[in-house]
């Protein structure tokens, strides 16, 4: 039986991780929820009662104290991320961390140097590689390497998000668009529109260039333009590929991969509800059968260090980013 807890009790812990954990704890009878934590003591009282944890507490490191915990989901704001999660490492715990985990990529490399250093089995929750969708796609990818590919264009584009700093959003795009192309970037060039008629410091951004495996890349970001669409494009020699990413619960079904092939085209609908398609279920089950089966665990703050990088750059407005 593997005891966990978490911190942040607020809506993403509620619409997903909370949803995911109970589901694994259903299906495997494996799982004990034995405590969860927010600064909020009605927000962490009325999270326990609903996922059913056994106790609530306001204080992190009571929490690490007091309980016997073989994992901690990290689930807070960005400024908070890396501290917790440091606690957490420092009391030998393994970490379910919520993307991203550093504020930028000096912090990501301190979580990253201490995981190392203790030897702390951890996680970096992007969902997008874990949708059975995005996998296909890049499976397909991977198995058309005797063809050229010529470029890959991922779109993400909001309804009504007036950030000022969409990065931590953005990096979503950055993110899955790389484990897609299975390439590191090469190179990305910035163009930003601002739109100050939507507020402050929200803005379009548009990156173009290249992975290191010489794939073409095309990032866009709107993140304030009337509908919710998160969709990847892929063109290649004598095939292309469509993948429209499922962002709302309920929508699970409109998600879909189409694959066209010389003019033969194949379509794919997304299976299982919102939390499976988009890949929450699975990030989380993945990692905690890891844990429980000693496995090596991926999908780990090395595999996000570049992405973060990339997000720093967004967030700072440069017009350029060069790996190494």
């Amino acid at each position: 039986m593997i005891r966990i807890g978490l911190v942040g009790c607020g809506w993403h812990s509620r619409a997903t991780h909370g949803r995911c954990l109970t589901r694994y704890r259903e299906a495997t009878g494996n799982l004990f929820l034995a405590a969860c934590c927010d600064v909020d003591a009605e927000a962490a009282e009325s999270f326990r009662t609903a996922f059913g944890f056994a106790r609530a507490y306001t204080d992190f490191a009571r929490m690490l104290a007091e309980e016997e915990l073989d994992a901690v989901w990290i689930v807070v704001s960005v400024e908070h991320t890396a501290s917790l999660a440091l606690q957490a490492m420092e009391a030998g715990i393994p970490v379910f961390l919520e993307k991203p985990p550093g504020i930028d990529a000096a912090e990501t490399r301190l979580l990253r140097q201490r995981a190392a250093e203790l030897g702390i089995p951890h996680r970096v929750a992007f969902n997008r590689r874990f949708a059975p969708l995005t996998r296909k796609l890049a499976a397909i990818l991977n198995a058309s390497r005797g063809r050229r590919i010529y470029s890959l264009t991922y779109e993400m584009i909001r309804i009504d998000r007036k950030d000022a700093d969409f990065s931590t959003t953005a990096i979503h795009a950055v993110d899955a668009a790389k484990f897609i192309a299975g390439s590191d970037y090469a190179e990305l060039r910035f163009r930003y529109d601002e739109l100050p008629e939507a507020g402050p410091g929200v803005v379009n951004m548009i990156a173009d260039g290249r992975f290191k495996n010489g794939v073409r890349v095309q990032l866009l970001c709107y993140p304030y333009s009337g509908i919710a669409v998160e969709k990847v494009t892929v063109r290649g020699e004598g095939f292309s590929c469509e993948l429209r990413l499922p962002l709302q619960e309920g929508a699970g079904p409109t998600a879909s991969l189409k694959y066209a092939d010389r003019g033969r085209e194949e379509v794919d609908q997304a299976e299982g509800d919102w939390l499976e398609a988009f890949g929450f279920y699975d990030e989380n089950a993945s990692f905690l059968d890891g844990l429980q089966q000693g496995h090596s665990l991926q999908d780990d703050l090395r595999s996000s260090q570049q992405s973060i990088e990339v997000m720093e750059a967004i967030r700072q407005r440069a017009e350029r980013y060069e790996d190494g």
